[in-house]
């Protein structure tokens, strides 16, 4: 399964044992394909970003089609306990190209991969995971340097001072055990460092797996959490149990996850969490031929919109057709909307807001 150009890309790490590859299971409704790699092997999927407002909008255009928004998604091999950087940062080079990963970690008793007994402590953990994020980069960059500094050793003409200049900044942030993402850069920083994709300057969202017994704790954790990880997405789920909750029948499902206090599925709610970590919102596009939800980053503005539906519609771009899910939703229909003057006709810097029905003008 390749991963699609254009769609969000999701990395599933975390230590051994953390029930990580249950949750991408759970998630991916055990339909992915396993892949191998140098090291390994890795297990790529999808996850639907499931939303009713795409139900709602389908139930009254009856649309050929409906689609949904996705997420590529890839599951790597657990981080051993044990730290050993070497082979866990090459397990990482398969998720270097994600928009961002899910950090699952272990809220239940276990073994270690050494076979010591397991001590539920997120917050270690969590720097665990980060410390080999670090190594990994350090690994790349290292390298990197190396070759950089021979060039201006050797005044080659392709020798780039300010190349030169952001990696022994990004050696210095991590030489003291610092994560890029917790460290400013300008653009032209920021575009010169796009080409090494850093692992440990993409978010990391933090996902806390619990067992039954630990579930109803999950509150205290996470608050525990945001204290030492501030502006950290975060969430809990119980990725075993609604794994054996989904194969009952739907009535059995409820009535199993109203006894644990699971108030949404795991799958809402770490798609709710990635959405929030990431910084991105959903707009859609309505028709008889199709209903569908696309996945932008926040802030983006109309014209950036059409090119996420396809790059001639950014070239061409005229205007757009604008109305939000919530307003739609009163008249039932884009006629009567239209009539009313919900719909809004909007110029290339019109910033699209969640939830925005959009129609785009253009001309190739």
């Amino acid at each position: 399964m390749k991963l699609k150009r254009g769609s969000m890309q999701l990395g599933f790490i975390g230590l051994k044992f953390s029930g990580k590859s249950t949750l991408f299971e759970l998630l991916t409704n055990n339909h992915f394909e396993n892949a191998k790699t140098g090291i390994g092997e890795v297990r790529r999927g999808q996850v639907i970003v499931t939303d009713d407002r795409i139900q709602n909008l389908s139930e009254i255009h009856e649309p050929k089609k409906t689609i949904y928004a996705k997420f590529d998604c890839i599951d790597v091999m657990g981080i051993s306990s044990e730290s050993k950087h070497n082979i866990s940062g090459k397990y990482l080079e398969s998720v270097r190209q994600v928009d961002g990963l899910v950090a699952v970690i272990q809220m239940f008793e276990g073994v270690n991969s050494d076979g010591s007994q397991f001590k539920i402590d997120p917050i270690n953990n969590i720097k665990l995971i980060e410390e080999e994020l670090i190594f990994s980069d350090l690994m790349v960059l290292e390298n990197r340097l190396e070759k950089v500094e021979k060039l201006k050793f050797r005044a080659a003409p392709i020798y780039d001072p300010k190349e030169h200049d952001v990696l022994l900044k990004c050696k210095q942030i991590l030489d003291n055990e610092e994560s890029l993402r917790t460290n400013k850069f300008s653009k032209e920083e920021n575009k010169l460092m796009r080409g090494f994709q850093f692992l440990s300057q993409k978010e990391l969202i933090i996902v806390l797996n619990f067992d039954e017994s630990h579930y109803s704790q999950r509150e205290k954790y996470q608050l525990e959490i945001e204290k030492s990880f501030p502006n950290k997405a975060i969430t809990s789920v119980s990725a075993l149990e609604e794994k054996e909750i989904q194969e009952l029948d739907p009535e059995e499902q409820k009535e199993f996850m109203q006894e644990m206090g699971i108030e949404e599925p795991a799958i809402k709610q770490v798609i709710k969490t990635a959405y929030k970590g990431l910084g991105l919102i959903s707009f859609f596009t309505v028709g008889k031929d199709e209903v569908r939800a696309w996945t932008i980053k926040n802030n983006s503005n109309a014209k950036e919109a059409a090119g996420a539906i396809h790059s001639d519609l950014e070239k061409g771009f005229i205007r757009a057709e604008v109305i939000n899910y919530n307003e739609f939703i009163k008249y039932n229909s884009i006629t009567k909307a239209k009539e009313n003057g919900a719909v809004k006709i909007e110029g290339k810097n019109h910033i699209v807001n969640d939830g925005d029905i959009l129609n785009i003008r253009f001309n190739v």
